[in-house]
């Protein structure tokens, strides 16, 4: 997919509001949300926060739920969670995805969760146990990418469920990548106008997949809106316009989704 191209059909696609699915022959279908990567007790409320100290390891889980692979899902769960929280490990919280928008796989959930640090989910990762649970994540998923960090300062997200949410999944060009930052930099005023936040920018994270290539991406970038057509105003502006050539320029390849939180508890 060129450059040139990639930018049009971002832009054609929000500008219609159709459901874009490169590769789904389910594209322009909605998905009933599926069960989160690794089964725990339900939330009290359907919003979440993420309270995160510095050295902590985040983990971002999109997950793709196999046709017929519920049993496999919580046999995952229910064999995982146990040994994985004896180490740390939480689940923190969901966001439902409502629009894939340039997607090669259909995620119904990004799902958080954290480690007290990294020698914690090394140390999961050594357990005896661990990989024939891990080789049956195919049976439960069609896809399911994780996306892990460091970090390196506190962090403190508050996701309410009267907000909508985007995430862009990005694969930047060597070249260029600090363009990149130029355009998201340029384009905030304009997103502010429209009543949106840059919440959080993953910088740098490790994925594990199973059907996906191994190229790690170079970001995620978590957007807040008060609207679902905030992105719609925000390419009408003439910071926009002046910026998304630096989109161009330094993007080899994206993702790009909205979510929401789970509009009642447990969902």
């Amino acid at each position: 997919m060129t450059t040139l191209f990639k930018i049009s059909l971002l832009a054609a696609t929000f500008a219609s509001g159709t459901l874009v699915l490169a590769g789904n022959p389910n594209a322009g279908e909605r998905k009933p949300a599926a069960a989160p990567a690794v089964e725990s007790p339900p939330q009290a409320a359907p919003g979440f926060s993420v309270e995160m100290r510095r050295g902590e390891v985040l983990q971002v889980i999109a997950s793709e739920a196999r046709e017929g692979g519920q049993d496999a899902a919580r046999t995952y769960g229910r064999t995982a969670f146990p040994i994985a929280s004896s180490f740390g490990f939480q689940r923190l919280g969901q966001l439902n995805v409502t629009r894939s928008v340039i997607s090669d796989f259909a995620p119904e959930v990004f799902s958080f969760f954290s480690w007290p640090d990294q020698a914690s989910a090394d140390d999961f990762a050594a357990h005896p146990d661990w990989p024939a649970i891990k080789a049956t994540r195919p049976d439960a998923w069609s896809e399911l990418k994780v996306y892990s960090i460091a970090l390196q300062d506190d962090l403190s997200l508050q996701f309410d469920p009267a907000k909508h949410y985007t995430v862009v999944v990005a694969w930047l060009n060597e070249e260029n990548p600090a363009d990149y930052d130029r355009y998201l930099t340029g384009i905030e005023p304009a997103v502010t106008r429209a009543g949106g936040r840059f919440m959080y920018k993953m910088r740098g994270p490790s994925m594990e997949s199973h059907a996906s290539p191994p190229s790690a991406p170079s970001q995620l970038t978590f957007v807040e809106w008060d609207s679902p057509d905030g992105f719609s105003a925000v390419q009408q502006s003439p910071e926009y316009l002046a910026h998304q050539q630096y989109f161009g320029t330094s993007v080899e390849r994206f993702e790009f989704y909205w979510m929401q939180t789970p509009q009642s508890a447990g969902s």
